[in-house]
């Protein structure tokens, strides 16, 4: 209607009644398109928004599963420590020998730790979202994503390194009887049959066979590593955390 008029207008020479649709034409669509840019700027703040809630959350699961692997990363040092100088005293004990051979089967795996960054990359990412951060947001998230690149890199390294060697290779140890195991895996309860390995020499004699006492020291000497990468990683979660909760 307003552009038959418009022609209407043009065709009757009267140019300021023109000049006035032409004007509520363009503001029309200067308004629309503010209006669309409005509800676009909204909607991509409220999904910023909801991504440093994700955040949030992402970093609440991380320091308790950093908490939980420090523990047990601290229990298998002790453990296959205890063995390791059990095995080098020499000594002929049921204790060294039990101490050695807890050494041994926990020394089959090792620990290591799982970050989960979804969020984070979401943030660092996505050009919608970059846009939204000021500078020192920006600068902050960016160092924290290098961060967990970094040492997720050097705990998988250090998770990966102890298992070059397969323990039940060597010579003096044998595959004992079958033995159930109740465990957690991702959260969940379950058990299972499993054959322990143990010596089948005397630890007198066990303790003159270098090479398994260097197996156990590489298994320790690289996990030990790893609670100092769960706590670089779990400091720079903490600091984010507190940074979130002024931010509110």
């Amino acid at each position: 209607m307003l552009l038959r008029r418009l022609s209407r207008h043009i065709g009757e020479q009267n140019w300021f009644a023109v000049v006035l649709d032409f004007f509520i034409v363009v503001l029309g669509v200067f308004i629309g398109v503010q209006l669309g840019n409005w509800n676009s700027a909204r909607a991509d703040r409220a999904a910023y928004e909801d991504a440093l809630e994700r955040y949030r959350a992402e970093l609440a699961v991380n320091l308790e599963t950093l908490e939980t692997e420090n523990d047990n990363v601290m229990i298998g040092l002790e453990v296959v420590g205890a063995g390791l100088d059990a095995l080098q005293s020499c000594e002929d004990s049921e204790q060294a020998r039990a101490a050695v051979n807890r050494a041994i089967n926990l020394s089959m795996g090792t620990f290591g730790i799982s970050v989960r960054d979804s969020a984070l990359r979401e943030l660092t990412m996505s050009p919608r979202l970059l846009a939204l951060k000021a500078d020192e947001e920006r600068r902050r998230l960016s160092d924290t994503a290098h961060i967990v690149d970094v040492y997720s890199r050097e705990a998988d390294f250090i998770e990966i390194i102890p298992l070059d060697k397969r323990l039940q290779d060597n010579r003096l140890i044998r595959v004992g009887a079958p033995d159930t195991i109740e465990t957690t895996y991702f959260g969940q309860d379950f058990s299972r049959v499993n054959r322990r390995l143990e010596l089948m020499v005397p630890v007198s004699v066990a303790c003159t066979d270098n090479a398994l006492i260097k197996d156990l020291y590489t298994w320790e000497r690289w996990q030990a590593a790893q609670p100092a990468v769960g706590r670089i990683l779990g400091e720079r979660f903490q600091e984010d955390l507190d940074w979130l909760d002024a931010r509110n």
